[in-house]
C-alpha cells in the first residue's frame, strides 16, 4: 500500500516537474517570439498572414531545440475573444492526426489574469502538454494568446518512468527491510498479547465456574445442575438460531442464574418446607442481589438478562418486574424453559425426580403463561434427546460437554477441566 501510494505521488510530482520544465523552456521561446511579432500585434486588424505564418513556423523550429525532451508540434494565435489569427503545424510529426483530434477537443485557455498555463493531455499513451502564453503589444497590454502543443519525447517519458520505478522499488526495499527487522518483534508481541488474552479469558471463565459452583453447594445442589441447564439452554438457543454473542451471555447467565442467593439467609434458603409469604418476598430479593453482583464486572454484564429476569413469566405474573412477552429478554425466556425442565427431572432433598413425560406435561401446561410458546414448542422437539444424553449422565461427561461449549463460544484454545485446572 505504501509503495502504491508513493508511486502515485511520484508519478504526479515527476510529471508536474516535467510540465514546469517544458513551460519554462516554452516561456523563453515565446518571449523571443513575442518580440518578433510585437509590431504586428500593435495593429491586429492589419496583420500580414504570410509574415505571421513564417513567424509561427520559426516558433515550431525553436520548439525543437531540445528534442530529448520533446518538440512543439502545433502553435496558434488567438485574440482575447478566442478568434483564431494564425495557426501552424509540424507536418513532419508522425502523429499529427492525433494532435489534430486533440486540438479539436481543446477548451482554449484564456485565464483572466493572463498568466501562462500548462496542462497534460494523453492520447494513445503519448503525453502532450497544452501550453498557453499571453502576447503583449508595444504598450505592454495583453492583446492576444499563443497556444501550443508540446509532444513529450520517449526519452523524457522513459526518464520520468525510470524515476518513478526507482522511487517505488526503493520504497518497497525500505518497507521490506523494515518489515524484516520488525517482524520478529511484532510476532513476539502478538504472541504475548494472545497469551495474555487467553489467560484473562481462562481466569474469567474459571471465576464464573467457581462462583456458580459455590452458590450451587450453598443451595444444597451440585455443579451438575449448572452444567445441565447451560447445555439445555445453549442447545435450545442454537436450535432457534440465536446469535453467538447472545449465547455467550446466556452461558454466563446460566452459570450464575442464582448467584444472588448468596445474600439470602440459610434459614430461608435451606428451609425444607414451603416458604411463607413474607419469606418468599425475601427470597425474591435474590434476583436484585444477583444483578448487583454481575453488574460489578464488565465481563459479566451480559449475564444480567438471565440473572435478572429468569423468574419472569410470559403472561406477566413473574417477578421482579412482571414483564410480559417480548419485554422479557430472549435469553431469560430460553433459560426459563431449561431451568424448570431440569428442576422437574432432578431429585432434591425435598422431592423425587419426575419422569420425562410428566415433566413435559407440566412444562406444556405453562405454554403462553409461564413460557414463551415459540421457545417451548422448539424445546419439545429436542427435549427427549437432551434427556437421554444428559439427565442421568455423570458429572465428568457434563464437564466434557461444557468444555466443548466453552471452546466453541469463547476460545478455541480454552480447556475447561474438572477441579478448576486449566
Amino acid at each position: 500500500m505504501i509503495s502504491v501510494i508513493l508511486a502515485v505521488a511520484v508519478f504526479v510530482v515527476e510529471f508536474q516537474r516535467l510540465g514546469r520544465i517544458v513551460n519554462d523552456r516554452a516561456g523563453e521561446i515565446v518571449s523571443s517570439f513575442n518580440t518578433q511579432v510585437r509590431p504586428m500585434l500593435d495593429s491586429l486588424g492589419e496583420i500580414d498572414q504570410s509574415v505571421l505564418q513564417q513567424e509561427l513556423k520559426m516558433l515550431l523550429i525553436a520548439g525543437k531545440s531540445r528534442q530529448w525532451m520533446g518538440q512543439l508540434v502545433y502553435s496558434s494565435i488567438y485574440d482575447l475573444q478566442g478568434k483564431e489569427i494564425g495557426t501552424e503545424i509540424d507536418t513532419q510529426y508522425a502523429h499529427m492526426g492525433d494532435v489534430d483530434n486533440l486540438v479539436q477537443s481543446f477548451t482554449h485557455l484564456l485565464p483572466e489574469d493572463m498568466n501562462s498555463e500548462h496542462t497534460f493531455k494523453r492520447i494513445k499513451g503519448v503525453p502532450y502538454v497544452q501550453l498557453t502564453f499571453p502576447l503583449t503589444n508595444s504598450a505592454g497590454s495583453n492583446v492576444a494568446v499563443v497556444e501550443g502543443v508540446f509532444a513529450v519525447s520517449d526519452i523524457a517519458r522513459d526518464e520520468v518512468m525510470g524515476r518513478i520505478a526507482r522511487s517505488v522499488f526503493g520504497a518497497m526495499g525500505i518497507v521490506l527491510l523494515t518489515t524484516l527487522i520488525l517482524y520478529p518483534v511484532i510476532v513476539t508481541l502478538i504472541r504475548q498479547l494472545t497469551m495474555m488474552t487467553e489467560n484473562l479469558l481462562e481466569s474469567n471463565i474459571e471465576t464464573l465456574r467457581v462462583i456458580g459452583s459455590a452458590i450451587a453447594k450453598r443451595d444444597s445442589d451440585t455443579d451438575s445442575h449448572n452444567y445441565r441447564v447451560t447445555i439445555y439452554s445453549v442447545t435450545l438457543a442454537e436450535t432457534v438460531g440465536l446469535k453467538p454473542k447472545l449465547i455467550q451471555g446466556l452461558i454466563k447467565g446460566a452459570f450464575l442464574h442464582d448467584v444472588g442467593k448468596i445474600g439470602i439467609s440459610d434459614q430461608i434458603l435451606l428451609k425444607p418446607g414451603k416458604l411463607s409469604e413474607s419469606e418468599f418476598e425475601i427470597m425474591k430479593l435474590h434476583v436484585n442481589h444477583g444483578i448487583d453482583i454481575v453488574r460489578r464486572s464488565e465481563w459479566l454484564k451480559d449475564a444480567t438478562d438471565v440473572v435478572g429476569y429468569h423468574h419472569e413469566k410470559f403472561a406477566g405474573e413473574g417477578y421482579p418486574h412482571g414483564f410480559v412477552g417480548s419485554k422479557i429478554p430472549v435469553n431469560a425466556r430460553i433459560f426459563a424453559v431449561a431451568d424448570v425442565f431440569d428442576a422437574l427431572i432432578s431429585s432434591r432433598p425435598y422431592k423425587k425426580a419426575m419422569s420425562f413425560d410428566k415433566a413435559m406435561d407440566i412444562l406444556n401446561q405453562g405454554r403462553g403463561s409461564h413460557f414463551d410458546p415459540f421457545h417451548l414448542d422448539t424445546f419439545n422437539t429436542i427435549a427427549k434427546s437432551l434427556y437421554d444424553q444428559f439427565a442421568a449422565c455423570s458429572e465428568q461427561k457434563l464437564e466434557k460437554k461444557m468444555e466443548s461449549i466453552i471452546r466453541q463460544y469463547f476460545s478455541r484454545e480454552y480447556r475447561f477441566k474438572a477441579g478448576g485446572e486449566v
